[in-house]
């Protein structure tokens, strides 16, 4: 493996120009940090690719006034557009980090990607995600314990993955355009994009490997911490899985097993979570009920998934404020 010398920390953005000045300092910081860290890279660049039509990332990117970053206007909606258009570029890049922007890396976030990469001749790197709350989390949220699977606590730095989101994802750009790798746009409103990228980047023999120690913490504000919101979420992934595995399904017999093997497991959920549920709702035992309606959540997503019914949270409304 050569020693790669071009980084780009590459993010979309939507409509939250506020945590986008907040953040940009913060990852400059990390560059810093990075390039005066021996082995490390030498040339680092931050690409902001903005998914708005009236461009409201614009002046949050030219107040940082640094040469490092571009901005990118991206006016094609949905989620695969913009991060298409990071890969587009980041194409002469050796390596790109993509990151949320409404996120906040710790200390040696970068400094720890990087590493790894070198470290395991990894063709993907993937952190930890920490949820931090807008005020206190939800008791209902909290007892689902919605928030903690992204923390994957307990797992080691080395451990390979499957698959990988991309709120905090480094991707060798060698491999992605080896293989042609471009995130679906059939998924751009439903989301999974990231799901199906790096289920083809493995499929095709590609190596995602975890790093416990490069975290970064996601806010979740007082609209997402809720019960309503949580459950519409759990539907709409659960839905979205099912269409990402189909979509991977190498032949017709294959999407036709996993089609039916999905809406078993689809069905068991909605049976056992009612029931969970009632046992919950009956003995006061928030914990119980919390995972009860979530797993009927999940069946009723896994169901509809196997029948095409997936929803679009990433579709623009009319009246969309931004945020």
């Amino acid at each position: 493996m050569r020693s790669p010398t071009d980084v780009v920390v590459g993010m979309a953005t939507f409509r939250r120009p506020e945590l986008l000045a907040a953040l940009l300092p913060k990852v400059l910081e990390q560059i810093e940090d990075s390039a005066s860290t021996p082995a490390m890279p030498s040339r680092y660049r931050v690409v902001v690719v903005d998914n708005d039509p009236e461009e409201s990332a614009r002046e949050a990117v030219e107040s940082v006034g640094d040469q490092r970053i571009s901005y990118s206007p991206e006016p094609r909606p949905g989620i695969s557009a913009a991060r298409n258009r990071i890969l587009d570029e980041a194409h002469d890049a050796d390596l790109l980090v993509l990151l949320d922007d409404d996120e906040t890396p710790h200390a040696g976030w970068l400094v720890r990607m990087l590493t790894t990469h070198l470290e395991h001749d990894a063709d993907a790197v993937s952190g930890p995600v920490h949820a931090v709350f807008e005020g206190e989390e939800d008791p209902w949220v909290a007892a689902g314990g919605y928030y903690l699977g992204q923390r994957r606590e307990g797992m080691r730095t080395g451990t390979v993955l499957q698959r990988a989101a991309t709120n905090n994802l480094l991707l060798d750009m060698d491999q992605v355009r080896l293989l042609g790798l471009r995130f679906d746009e059939r998924f751009g409103l439903t989301g999974g994009e990231d799901s199906l990228f790096t289920g083809q980047l493995t499929a095709a023999g590609g190596r995602i490997i975890f790093c416990a120690e490069a975290v970064v913490d996601d806010l979740v504000p007082r609209a997402r911490n809720t019960r309503a919101f949580n459950l519409a979420r759990r539907r709409a992934q659960a839905a979205t899985h099912v269409r990402v595995e189909q979509n991977l399904a190498v032949s017709r017999r294959a999407r036709a097993a996993n089609g039916v093997r999905w809406f078993v497991i689809g069905s068991g959920q909605l049976v056992k979570g009612a029931v969970l549920a009632v046992i919950g709702r009956i003995t006061g035992d928030l914990h119980r009920r919390a995972q009860g309606e979530s797993r009927v959540a999940s069946g009723t997503g896994v169901l509809g998934g196997c029948v095409g019914i997936v929803s679009a949270p990433y579709a623009r409304q009319r009246n969309e404020k931004r945020r």
